[in-house]
């Protein structure tokens, strides 16, 4: 498709959410300035801890206090502050029931499609998670409980452990999300099978060898070039990847909640990497990136201090990889201006998040700032039109017109220059991977050392057959001389040893060597089967004239070939499912048409008048 289709409501909050959201950031506001002055509100003079009620005149003199250091109506602080005071009271009364009961007061917060009977939930924190969701299903009106999602501290909560095993506190906040709707509940049906799955394909194929087998994953840096790991780091980096990209494609295709579970199973499988690993790759910064447009799309709330944490860390990531002022990429890609949509979507998200937080300060800067981003990477639509005529994707268009700053003629030299980078690593590596597989096939001379690559050439430019060259390295060494010598003077010899290694490897006995075991006087098809089992003509011949010209065959040696063939089979499923759904083109998570953002800027910038 040319462009993603976008509903100028798709992220527009409803009345609902946004009355929350409003509210959320002027409690916020009140609330920073009372930790700053060490204010508590529970306690005299501002509530009666005898007759257990508000001391309304003390609030009232607060609110007026307070209003030189926040910019509200005097109504609305005072409004704030009983709201302040009711939750705070609310927490000492949860947090004494639970010193008592053991049973736990949570705070229920619905994503965008929910809604729930009762703002809090009591459940003592050994229950499961299957009993906080079939607890939750009855509030929120769900009997399909398959659908709901709950997540805690920016955790899927898990179905088989209790509570407590989760890190779930008494009061803590729970986001609740309906995953998919009804024509998408082929996809909730099989999530949880799709994420063990992508998890099996990818710890499969990431123990895969590129210099021997068809099917692998490797992890590759922002050139392309594939990083050298050791194999336990490898499988955990491409675990943690495959999920992110399984839950990138359902981010594409909008199904939010669904796509925040998988990149947030991605975000735990991340975090079982070294520190230093994940510095070599900028996946888990865009994943938190991710991760906090998600709560954006889904309305919570809730989540923000989460997303507040994450777009932080993301912020610290892009810094090092990227540079201070891009610097590093453009080094790398010759300009910047792809990247920069990433620090687009990265500054309006920390806008709005200070904004819910009740920085308005800050918020109004860093909107400010995403507003003048925009206009810097607004695209020309007649631009992008006439070079996807020329047939580049959309996506190349898009890119290349941003990395040159909007000249069409540099853009498509730059696209050009990007498939030709592309074309010759992917060239190089393939070269490498044959190099490699050539060098498994022949395998070592009788010294150990493997036969040399560049004298085999050599030898088959000079007539001889694959076989008798690297039979006649084998046996000379690698002295290439020597080889020759013994091609001209014992082929004979070196065919045969050729053939013997052959079977040796599971590989058919060649007619040759069926006729030579035939000559002795033995019927074709034992023959064959002789030489199966026993990989020479000398052993054939034994085997036979033991069993008075009957052998039996030998089922390992068959089923170890039939293995290796179930075995790349069952590779190629693994690496078909990995790659359903994820886009072909590496720099598809730079593809931003900044629609939504657009969206999402002007709205907020409202919000802030």
């Amino acid at each position: 498709t040319s462009t993603r289709g976008f509903r100028s409501n798709e992220y527009k909050m409803d009345s609902e959410n946004l009355a929350l959201a409003q509210e959320e950031a002027t409690l916020t506001k009140i609330r920073t300035v009372l930790n700053t002055h060490k204010v508590k509100l529970w306690e005299a003079p501002y509530y009666d801890t005898e007759r257990k009620v508000p001391n309304e005149p003390s609030l009232h003199e607060l609110a007026v206090t307070l209003s030189a250091d926040v910019d509200l109506p005097r109504p609305h602080i005072f409004q704030g502050l009983q709201m302040l005071q009711q939750h705070a009271l609310e927490k000492l009364a949860a947090r004494d029931r639970f010193k008592e009961s053991g049973i736990a007061n949570l705070k229920i917060r619905c994503a965008k499609g929910l809604k729930c009977k009762a703002k809090t939930c009591d459940i003592a924190l050994s229950s499961t998670g299957a009993q906080l969701v079939e607890k939750i299903s009855v509030l929120v009106n769900c009997p399909a409980k398959e659908k709901l999602k709950i997540i805690c501290n920016g955790r899927v909560i898990g179905l088989d452990l209790s509570l407590g095993d989760q890190n779930v506190k008494n009061s803590a906040t729970i986001m609740v999300v309906l995953v998919g709707d009804n024509e998408a509940m082929a996809i909730v049906a099989e999530q949880r099978k799709m994420m063990e799955e992508t998890k099996a394909d990818a710890a499969r194929l990431s123990g895969r060898d590129s210099n021997r087998d068809d099917y692998f994953l490797q992890v590759a840096d922002q050139s392309g070039k594939s990083l050298d790991l050791p194999a336990g780091e490898k499988r955990s980096l491409i675990i943690a990847m495959s999920l992110h990209e399984k839950g990138r494609a359902a981010l594409k295709k909008k199904q939010y909640s669904a796509a925040l579970v998988m990149l947030l199973e991605a975000d735990q499988e991340f975090n079982q990497c070294r520190s230093d690993l994940l510095g070599m790759v900028d996946n888990f910064a865009i994943l938190s990136l991710d991760i906090a447009w998600c709560y954006l799309a889904l309305q919570t709330v809730s989540e923000l201090p989460d997303a507040e944490a994450r777009l932080a860390r993301c912020e610290e990531k892009f810094k090092s990889s990227y540079g201070d002022n891009m610097e590093r990429v453009a080094a790398l890609k010759g300009s910047k201006g792809s990247e920069q949509a990433l620090m687009l979507r990265l500054h309006l998200l920390q806008g709005i998040v200070a904004f819910h937080l009740g920085r308005d300060r800050e918020a109004k800067l860093l909107l400010e700032k995403v507003n003048i981003e925009m206009q810097l990477m607004a695209v020309d639509e007649m631009d992008l039109m006439e070079i996807a005529s020329m047939g580049y994707s959309i996506a190349e268009a898009r890119v290349g017109l941003r990395a040159t700053l909007g000249d069409r003629k540099l853009a498509v030299d730059h696209i050009i220059k990007r498939r030709e980078e592309k074309e010759d690593i992917i060239r190089k590596e393939k070269e490498e991977r044959e190099r490699g597989k050539l060098r498994d096939r022949l395998g070592r001379c009788a010294d150990g050392s493997w036969i040399n690559v560049g004298y085999y050439n050599t030898l088959r430019k000079m007539g001889f057959t694959e076989k008798v060259a690297a039979a006649a390295l084998r046996q000379a060494n690698n002295s290439l001389n020597t080889a020759v010598q013994l091609l001209q003077e014992e082929p004979d010899l070196i065919s045969l040893a050729a053939d013997e290694r052959e079977m040796g490897t599971g590989v058919e006995p060649s007619d040759e060597m069926v006729a030579s075991v035939v000559a002795m006087g033995f019927e074709a098809d034992m023959a064959k089967v002789a030489l199966t089992n026993e990989g020479s003509v000398e052993g054939a011949v034994e085997k036979l004239m033991e069993g008075g010209g009957v052998v039996e065959p030998v089922e390992g040696v068959e089923d170890e070939r039939k293995g290796k063939r179930r075995r790349t089979d069952k590779d190629e499923e693994a690496y078909n499912r990995i790659k359903e759904g994820i886009a072909e083109n590496d720099e598809d998570h730079l593809d931003i048409d900044l629609v939504e953002e657009g969206e999402l800027l002007h709205q907020y910038l409202s919000l802030m008048k």
